[in-house]
């Protein structure tokens, strides 16, 4: 299962060292955007264990980061699958793996995430 959600947090660096209520606002619309592309696909919940593959794509004008520098993005996006329904939970009895993928560059294409959900046979 793969969908594209246009959604890329701000950097770990700064989201960090963010106010609480920037921070918040800021996962309540990628809860909402995770959502709108989970009925957009037709995305059904998650029957078992997944790994989740995660690669940024940046579009023009947005700067290139450390890889590490996506988690927030990751742990943002992540929550919103929860939320949407697609995973009953986010711990490790649910999700056995997190890859960051380094971003694609595509200076043409809308800016944002590529989420993949990998179920995990037997498990």
């Amino acid at each position: 299962m793969r969908l594209f959600v246009p959604y890329l947090a701000t950097s770990t660096n700064v989201g960090t060292r963010q106010h609480w209520g920037r921070r918040k606002r800021e996962v309540d619309a990628c809860h909402l955007l995770v959502r709108n592309a989970v009925r957009e696909v037709g995305l059904r919940p998650a029957g078992g264990r997944v790994d989740l593959v995660f690669r940024p794509r940046l579009g023009k004008g947005v700067r290139r980061r450390d890889t590490s520098n996506y988690s927030l993005n990751v742990k943002h996006l992540e929550d919103g699958l929860v939320a949407a329904g697609i995973l009953p939970d986010d711990r490790g009895e649910y999700v056995r793996r997190i890859i960051m993928e380094p971003p694609e560059i595509d200076r043409q294409a809308e800016t944002g995430t590529w989420v993949e959900i990998i179920e995990i046979e037997g498990a």
